[in-house]
């Protein structure tokens, strides 16, 4: 308990609720009784009766599945189209091209290796290009990635 304010602690704790008149508590008690929510006997799923809701639900369901399966029933029945001998190839997009590009070389300081020789790190950052074109037209597909390397290079201290 914090002991900064004793007093005020000490008359919180002497403090005690006015008794409520008679009056007031019918005024009350009325207001409660009037604004008491009145539940729908279908609101809760308890009996058959509280499944009343469902039934233009499930009229309309099963409309629509009629509706559904008479059109299935109507429609002509779907033929592969044909092909000639030509195979599909199984990939339509055959790689040409790679290319990567140094953008960014970042010399990151020394670096402690456990060996004899001191090493410093060095970061490069590429952005690679990979280029795909469809073998059927001019159709080209190209996809750059960017790329960090980390080389911990020997250095000297001349």
């Amino acid at each position: 308990m914090d002991e900064s304010c004793p007093e005020l602690e000490h008359e919180l704790k002497a403090l005690r609720p006015q008794r409520l008149s008679a009056r007031a508590a019918d005024r009350i008690g009325a207001a409660l009784a009037a604004d008491a929510p009145r539940r729908a006997p279908w609101s809760a799923a308890t009996n058959l009766a509280s499944w009343q809701w469902l039934g233009w639900r499930i009229g309309g369901a099963a409309a629509a599945l009629a509706l559904l399966a008479a059109l299935v029933a109507v429609a002509p029945p779907r033929r592969a189209p044909s092909r000639a001998a030509e195979p599909e190839p199984a990939l339509p997009y055959r790689p040409v091209a790679a290319t990567n590009v140094l953008y960014e070389l970042k010399e990151e300081g020394y670096v402690d290796v456990g060996a004899a020789t001191p090493a410093r790190q060095v970061r490069y950052r590429y952005v690679d290009t990979y280029t795909w074109r469809s073998p059927r037209g001019n159709a080209s597909l190209k996809w750059s990635v960017p790329r960090d390397e980390i080389r911990v290079v020997p250095a000297s201290l001349n």
